[in-house]
């Protein structure tokens, strides 16, 4: 393996993007984003209208939950299809997919097809999603990186205010299997216009599929995916760990192979720059999510804010992580390892005080936390990942690119399954007042020591 450097270089400026001639590129790399971010906003507003016209409310978890397995497994399988196809063909396929999923989620006449649609949606979305990363290493200078990255979180900020809005509309309109063709349509333009405007990015290698390997992950998803269904405790708690099993069965069988890792060799280990990265990012993932996941419930039962009121209150998270990360995205060595430390700072202490400011309020402060939360994350997210490849070695870059996104969905998983345990523990299916007031400080608090471990990781990846 490679030294691992000690030094990252200057930062490109945001005209050089343009002068270069990368910008129609880049533009459809931000398309991919966009279709990934907003569907999933957009399927949370429209899927009460799609239930109460197919049924299947007790199936209604699982659309997200198939939806993040496949994109945990496409994404993990991005650097592997970038090799054997090659960048332009993998995008192609990728954005036929999701357009393949999208169509038949429209069309579905029940829950099953509907699942069926959201798991190849997902597929499709997750491969799109870390293949822009592997193009942002293969086709950019390295140099462009951190304001690239900038540029893809404000496309997610953007995608936080604007999919619910188009669920909404459609839904609203009694259309909303439209709101699934109108992506359908959005995909099928980008797999046309990769051709014309993406460069090809990298020599095609034969390679093996994964089946194994993706079977053991699909379970360890799976697992993990089912206890945060369940929520009971002695129930979940067992599948959580039987997920971890698997999940490290996989890592074991991916770290044998030699030239067709689909995770590099020294993932989670922090002993490593490299290895401390993806800890930062799975912690923090992790300590994070309950902000979305109970923040709409707990906003509207113990302080009355209205659903589309609360909705927009975790959006502001989105947002403060797009903006830090187009302010931050140009500063110079030096600073750049006190913004990503002083981001993963943040970012811990959002979600100490969210325990007990969701409890007690007051609402603005709360309001404030949130905007913390994810200002800290969008100043540590660019440099982040750049730290991260620039730490794997020559052979692995691809890998890591890929699965530094595909890392960030496992961590949402995992924390939401977790949060869902802690929050049943602490009475959320009893509904009351106290009850309540207790879920809300437990389901922050329980992952303080999460957050602290991810800053830790941070505080590593940025020394020297």
């Amino acid at each position: 393996m490679s030294a691992e450097p000690s030094a990252t270089p200057g930062n490109a400026g945001w005209a050089e993007i343009v002068r270069t001639g990368h910008l129609p590129q880049f533009a459809l790399l931000c398309l991919g984003i966009w279709l990934h971010a907003a569907d999933s906003l957009l399927v949370a507003t429209a899927m009460p209208a799609a239930v109460a016209e197919i049924g299947g409310d007790r199936l209604v978890s699982w659309t997200l939950s198939l939806y993040l397995l496949g994109s945990i497994l496409s994404g993990a399988a991005a650097a592997l299809a970038a090799s054997a196809v090659g960048l332009r063909r993998a995008f192609i396929v990728a954005a036929l997919v999701y357009a393949a999923g999208c169509a038949t989620s429209a069309m579905a006449p029940d829950m099953i097809v509907m699942l069926a649609g959201r798991l190849a949606q997902g597929l499709g979305g997750g491969l799109l999603v870390a293949l822009t990363y592997v193009a942002i290493q293969r086709v950019f200078p390295r140099k462009m990186w951190p304001r690239l990255i900038a540029l893809m979180s404000a496309v997610w900020g953007v995608s936080a205010f604007c999919g619910p809005l188009i669920g909404g509309f459609f839904a609203d309109l009694g259309l909303w299997r439209w709101g699934f063709w109108s992506f359908a349509l959005q995909a099928v333009l980008l797999a046309v216009l990769v051709p014309a405007f993406m460069r090809p990015g990298g020599a095609i290698t034969p390679q093996r599929f994964p089946l194994k390997r993706l079977a053991l992950l699909s379970i360890a998803v799976l697992l993990v995916a089912g206890a945060g269904v369940d929520g009971r405790a002695l129930t979940a708690l067992p599948m959580m760990a039987a997920g971890a099993g698997f999940f490290a069965l996989f890592l074991a069988s991916d770290a044998r192979r030699t030239a067709d890792r689909m995770f590099p060799a020294r993932a989670f280990d922090m002993r490593s720059r490299l290895g401390a990265g993806f800890v930062a990012n799975l912690a923090l993932g992790v300590g994070g999510i309950s902000f979305t996941v109970y923040g709409p419930f707990l906003l509207n039962r113990l302080h009355g804010v209205s659903a589309l009121g609360a909705g927009y209150i975790i959006a502001a998270e989105s947002v403060a992580w797009s903006v830090t990360a187009v302010l931050f995205a140009g500063v110079g060595e030096a600073a750049e390892r006190l913004v990503m430390r002083t981001g993963a700072v943040m970012v811990m202490f959002a979600i100490a005080a969210l325990g007990p400011l969701m409890a007690e309020g007051p609402l603005w402060a709360i309001v404030l936390m949130a905007v913390a939360q994810g200002a800290g994350f969008g100043m540590l997210w660019g440099f982040l990942i750049r730290r991260v490849v620039a730490a794997a070695g020559e052979a692995e870059r691809d890998q890591a690119s890929a699965a530094m996104p595909t890392t960030q969905q496992m961590a949402f998983a995992l924390g939401a399954a977790l949060s869902g345990i802690v929050a049943n523990m602490a009475g959320f299916a009893q509904g009351g007042g106290e009850a309540m007031e207790d879920v809300a400080v437990w389901v922050f608090a329980a992952f303080v020591p999460i957050a602290a471990l991810g800053a830790a990781a941070v505080w590593r990846l940025a020394r020297g």
